[in-house]
């Protein structure tokens, strides 16, 4: 299993809509991703850290393939559309990282 993470950083005063990550982001995402072999798709709201403190992430997605190939084709055909979309709905920078299942 192959899997794209994208982590949005708790920064100072940073911003967040969550109707137009669920209701326009996130759909994108799947008709970007679904012809590459998206299995899956899940997000966290961050909501704390184990101290109390604010979370280190206002929210992480999950997106998983069956193979690698299709992880970095899904990527490379959507990404550009998909960061552009960003500053719609937050202030901060994602992170995006590829990352294998450990079995």
């Amino acid at each position: 299993m192959y899997i794209i993470t994208v982590t949005y950083p708790n920064d100072a005063g940073a911003t967040f809509d969550w109707d137009y990550y669920r209701q326009t982001h996130l759909p994108r995402c799947g008709a970007a991703f679904a012809p590459h072999g998206l299995g899956y798709a899940s997000v966290l709201k961050g909501e704390a850290s184990a101290d109390g403190s604010p979370p280190a992430y206002l929210a992480q997605a999950t997106f998983s393939f069956r193979e690698e190939d299709g992880a970095r084709a899904a990527l490379a055909s959507g990404a550009a559309e998909l960061m552009a979309d960003v500053p719609n709905f937050t202030s901060v920078t994602p992170v995006v990282q590829f990352n294998t299942a450990v079995p």
